[in-house]
């Protein structure tokens, strides 16, 4: 798993490309840089309830 803000998803899916590879990525909102607990916390759960309904599709 790659976890990532979506600024640097581009990046992540052409490394990936460039290396054949199929990256498992997670797509959190830019940036999380100097947040605090709570706010990283509220990123890391809306990841986490996009992956599941991903799953479920």
């Amino acid at each position: 798993m790659v976890i990532a803000t979506e600024t640097f998803r581009p990046l992540v899916l052409a490394q990936a490309k460039a290396r054949k590879l199929e990256p498992h990525l997670i797509v959190v909102k830019h940036p999380v840089g100097g947040l605090n607990a709570e706010e990283l916390k509220e990123r890391i759960d809306a990841a986490f309830e996009g992956l599941k309904v991903e799953m479920k599709g």
